[in-house]
């Protein structure tokens, strides 16, 4: 296998706090690159030492360069520096950010056309923060795509991905109490490099073949020593209560391994090191939310309800405020009918003003909470809506739903559309009501407050239970495409939107995206695509990597848009819709 690696490390970025390691753990990860075997021409060391400036170019040039050399079968990209999370997608800041908008990594960007590069195995390694950025300057980041544009393939390759933190969180680099005052050390790269130099001989595993007597290091038992490891090492620094450093990963399924250790069996140990049982599962977040979803997924609301629980309070870190949040989205609110067949009701907020042009649409009461929807144009129709603290955002209606929208601390949370009460569709529907709404809630939580997984069974587990009888839920749909296209489950995507095309005559927009149906593409009004962009604030990520052609009138809307987990945008970004919308070339 000839293998390959790019590691990235920016200590200074523009006006953001010097870090103390990134550039050194970059080193540190091309000298083991090195040691692994790696050719010299087939390794790539890119950082700030020495006040050497780092950009976009650097990285996609060296990229470009292995992929359209020699070739590679595997290709490891590391990054370690700051990094933030806009609309939801990860983004590297490299040396002129924030103030060059384009000197940062757009990774969810580089990720997806990574899948289809023609390389075997890509890995991404990321020692950076996921926060929210800070201020105005930093929001308008948008970085760049690193891997070339040109889809070589049409069949996605695995694409691995570990990250630092889970997402909204910090990753630490921690100041080592036991060594001098000004050592700092990154903790994540540290114990990250501690497993692939091979130093726990418990996660190396043999070869499948006979004669190979090397051991190995695997993407899966990586991902869970990392999880189990890291946050053991917080505590056991007395961090605890100073800093949440829970790492996440993203894995494809294959065969792949990562690192390969020759002479295992007479590596020295550091003593044991615990695995993902040494750690009790609840104090894990990612874990807490996998169980979340199993346990709506099979119908019951046991485990949300221990989590609410006075028992688990100080616990798990964040675990209460997922399980509270999935708890209120899955309480229903307001009229479960309308005459028309078709509405739309608000809770957090306040609908202040709307445009459609292919609908009628009126207020219901003085209180801004209802809008009463009729004479759809066709079989779905787009309703721009500003809200309180001039925001808004677009919103399909389809005929016989209701839309229900969650605001939480002026970010719209969840959109959910269930039957209107006096539809056919309401029977086949209200005997399932509450397993879809706790499901569909736990998406929404998830979501919020990281990634909404889906592994193993689970996601065959939420098929299910979205495909209701003679229906499918729209808006559980979209949580779960997004869950499976980190999966690189296209098919299962591509299906979802048959179905929902099959059932009520449209597809969402970020379905035809995320099932590569819109790829060099502009959407008219008769594509049966609705919205005309993005629901989810992070399909906004992936529309250069897809070449996507948005109408005219809203060149630059992303620079608008507020930091949401549904698309949301200030007043000039509602100007850019409702140009579109008004001259009818868009649904």
């Amino acid at each position: 296998m000839i293998r390959a690696g790019i590691f990235i490390g920016v200590d200074k970025t523009g006006n953001l706090q010097r870090l103390h390691d990134a550039a050194s753990g970059a080193r540190r990860m091309y000298e083991w690159a090195r040691d692994q075997g790696m050719a010299e021409t087939h390794a790539k060391l890119i950082t700030d030492e020495n006040n050497t400036k780092v950009d976009p170019d650097q990285i996609s040039d060296a990229i470009k360069a292995l992929i359209n050399g020699p070739g590679v079968d595997q290709l490891i990209v590391y990054f370690a520096g700051h990094g933030v999370n806009i609309n939801r997608s990860e983004h590297w800041l490299l040396t002129e950010a924030p103030l060059k908008t384009y000197a940062a990594v757009n990774v969810s960007g580089s990720v997806e056309l990574a899948r289809y590069a023609g390389i075997q195995h890509v890995v991404f390694i990321s020692d950076a923060c996921r926060v929210a950025p800070d201020g105005i300057q930093a929001q308008n980041v948008r970085g760049v795509d690193v891997f070339p544009n040109d889809l070589t393939g049409d069949k996605a390759k695995p694409v691995d991905q570990f990250f630092a933190c889970l997402l909204g969180r910090v990753a630490a680099e921690i100041k080592d109490p036991t060594i001098a005052a000004e050592n700092y050390t990154a903790l994540y790269t540290s114990v990250l490099l501690e497993a692939l130099q091979g130093k726990h001989p418990e996660l190396l595993e043999p070869s499948v073949s006979t004669e190979d007597y090397a051991r190995f290091v695997h993407p899966g038992t990586l991902e869970r020593y990392l999880e189990a490891e890291v946050p053991r090492r917080v505590n056991a620094m007395g961090l605890a209560q100073k800093v949440n450093q829970n790492p996440d990963a993203l894995l494809a399924l294959g065969g792949f391994w990562i690192a390969r250790i020759e002479g295992a069996s007479t590596l020295p140990t550091r003593g044991p090191s615990p695995d993902s049982h040494d750690i009790p599962r609840q104090k894990n977040l990612r874990i807490v939310t996998e169980q979340l979803v199993q346990s709506a997924a099979a119908g019951h609301r046991s485990v949300l309800s221990s989590y609410l629980s006075e028992a688990h309070t100080g616990i798990i870190f964040g675990a209460q405020q997922l399980a509270g949040t999935t708890e209120q989205l899955a309480t229903p609110f307001g009229p479960t009918q309308f005459e028309t067949q078709c509405g739309i009701k608000i809770r957090g907020s306040r609908i202040i003003d709307y445009f459609a042009a292919r609908a009628v649409v009126e207020f219901l009461g003085n209180d801004g909470h209802l809008l009463r929807i009729s004479h759809i144009d066709g079989p779905a129709a787009s309703v721009l809506l500003r809200f309180e603290g001039n925001v808004g955002t677009v919103v399909p209606v389809l005929p016989g739903f209701l839309a229900a929208l969650t605001f939480e601390e002026g970010e719209l949370v969840d959109v959910a559309y269930e039957p209107s009460e006096n539809t056919w569709r309401w029977d086949f529907y209200k005997n399932r009501a509450d397993e879809v709404r706790t499901l569909r809630a736990v998406a929404a939580a998830s979501s919020q407050h990281g990634r909404f997984h889906l592994e193993g069974a689970d996601a065959i587990r939420v098929a299910q239970k979205m495909q209701y009888a003679k229906g499918v839920d729209p808006t559980l749909a979209v949580y779960a495409a997004y869950a499976y296209h980190d999966l690189q489950a296209i098919d299962r995507i591509r299906e979802m939107t048959g179905y929902l095309r099959s059932d009520v005559g449209v597809t969402f927009f970020d379905l035809a995206l995320l099932s590569r149906a819109l790829l060099g593409k502009a959407i008219g009004p008769n594509d049966s695509i609705i919205p005309f962009v993005p629901l989810l604030s992070q399909g906004w990520a992936l529309l250069k990597a897809h070449r996507v052609q948005l109408h005219p009138a809203l060149k630059e809307i992303d620079r608008s848009m507020r930091q949401s987990l549904w698309s949301l945008f200030d007043l000039d970004g509602l100007e850019m819709l409702k140009s579109a919308l008004h001259i009818q070339e868009v649904r």
